[in-house]
């Protein structure tokens, strides 16, 4: 499979703010139809009954399209930023590739989590398994886009160098174990242990995972030589797990302020529940998760009480200030495989495009 060449998207004043314009991401998402006919093709090769293709194809087009474009097309600028130059038509290939392989990760990830949560709705429609003929089918539907990554992987990028480090990259961010820093005693109940995983997935997939597959991309070395070198990915995954953090705790508190309440405890949830009174305690066991208008306006009503839009104003300057810290003292090393450079300016403006966040 070969995608068509495209025009650069570079810019040298560089952000995911500025970048991601309609044709960068026009340029982007112009490539799914080749991808999603390649991974057709690998089912027709097996004899597929046709309406078994057609129903592949059905899941991979509800499923890819669900406003995570962003988090695909940041592999792409962030392989730009780090080079300092327009990439070739064969770089922005398989940065694209590398990109639309992330979105299919995600995809599965969401789907499966959306069985489990008994999610009804996301990102405006309905939750693959509660379309009408789907149900439990989502759940071998989830695997289907997961072997999609593996099979694009595969098809464009085995020769290159680092291949290995990729397929270990996004096998090692789905085990416990990659999380190096032990889980904090405070959350010890299995609704806690819920909370941080969630907030690990948000800062992985959503930051950390775009990120590394750049790095490793344009030549960042994932294993040291000898104790002395510069640990690339660790250093960055410091700034990218507080960060990843602000963005999963800014989002509940956004949905929670318009009513919309997360199905499961939220920041704002923890706020109240460790000083509200037993009245608003009382309001939060009887409403909070539930859809209605009537008990999402309850909730509102009990968050805007306890306080909670001053604690979060508080919070998020507190993390902007640590995270800040964090990206001063990363330093712009260059890659020893390549032109590319280790560049705060990337992580600045994420960190920006987070905290200047309004609804």
């Amino acid at each position: 499979m070969s995608l068509s060449p495209r025009s650069s998207t570079f810019t040298h004043s560089w952000s995911p703010t500025t970048v991601r314009t309609a044709v960068a991401r026009d340029e982007f998402e112009i490539l799914y139809p080749t991808i999603r006919g390649f991974l057709l093709l690998q089912f027709e090769a097996h004899n597929m009954p046709r309406d078994v293709i057609e129903y592949y194809e059905r899941c991979l087009d509800y499923n890819t399209f669900s406003g995570q474009y962003k988090t695909g097309l940041l592999v792409v600028e962030t392989a730009e930023a780090f080079k300092g130059r327009p990439l070739s038509d064969t770089e922005y290939q398989n940065a694209a590739i590398l990109g639309w392989a992330l979105i299919f990760l995600h995809s599965y990830f969401v789907v499966s989590d959306n069985i489990v949560d008994q999610v009804a709705t996301t990102h405006g429609k309905l939750a693959w398994h509660r379309v009408a003929g789907i149900g439990w089918k989502a759940l071998n539907d989830a695997f289907l886009l997961d072997g999609a990554v593996y099979q694009l992987l595969r098809e464009h990028l085995r020769q290159e160098p680092y291949y290995v480090d990729l397929i270990e990259l996004l096998h090692e961010t789905r085990h416990p174990a990659f999380f190096r820093n032990p889980i904090p005693q405070q959350f010890q109940t299995p609704t806690d242990l819920q909370k941080v995983a969630s907030i690990y997935k948000s800062a992985i997939y959503s930051f950390y995972l775009p990120i590394a597959l750049s790095m490793i991309f344009c030549g960042f070395p994932v294993e040291k030589s000898s104790s002395l070198d510069f640990n690339y990915y660790d250093s960055v995954l410091e700034i990218l797990l507080p960060l990843g953090e602000y963005a999963q705790m800014q989002g509940e508190y956004f949905e929670s302020r318009v009513g919309h309440a997360p199905r499961h405890r939220s920041w704002c949830f923890d706020v109240v529940q460790t000083t509200g009174s037993p009245q608003q305690l009382a309001t939060l066991e009887t409403h909070f998760g539930k859809e209605d208008s009537t008990s999402q306006l309850h909730v509102r009503s009990v968050f805007e009480e306890g306080g909670v839009d001053a604690r979060y104003q508080q919070y998020a300057e507190d993390a902007y200030t640590r995270i800040t810290g964090l990206i001063d003292a990363l330093p712009e090393l260059q890659s020893p495989n390549g032109d590319a450079v280790l560049r705060r300016s990337v992580f600045r403006t994420l960190l920006e495009e987070v905290h200047g966040r309004t609804d």
